[in-house]
């Protein structure tokens, strides 16, 4: 095996093991206190998860879906999403509160 496949080898190896790590370790909360890991809304004719991208130090934050669409949350906790008439407009605790908010465990 060259050098390159051994040092690529390891660093899948490295993160493998932190992925594996993270995953046994139960979560407590949310990765960023008041913030949900994960929002789920219904977009047309099929459910979106965003995920927890940035919050920025205004108290804004963005959700990303996979496919990089974005929400977007206004320092005053309000949820927005185009099109997601389940979840737009909405506050997160609304969100936690109707079983649209999740925390990674």
């Amino acid at each position: 095996m060259g050098v390159m496949n051994k040092l690529v080898m390891r660093r899948v190896s490295a993160g493998i093991g932190v992925a594996l790590s993270v995953a046994a370790t139960p979560a407590l909360a949310e990765m960023i206190d008041g913030y949900p890991d994960a929002i789920v809304c219904r977009v047309s004719d099929f459910r979106s998860i965003g995920y927890l991208h940035r919050v920025n130090d205004d108290g804004s934050a963005l959700y990303m879906t996979l496919g990089q669409e974005l929400a977007q949350v206004t320092p005053d906790g309000v949820f927005h999403r185009q099109g997601a008439k389940d979840c737009d407009g909405k506050t997160l605790k609304q969100l936690e509160a109707d079983g649209q908010a999740f925390e990674f465990e």
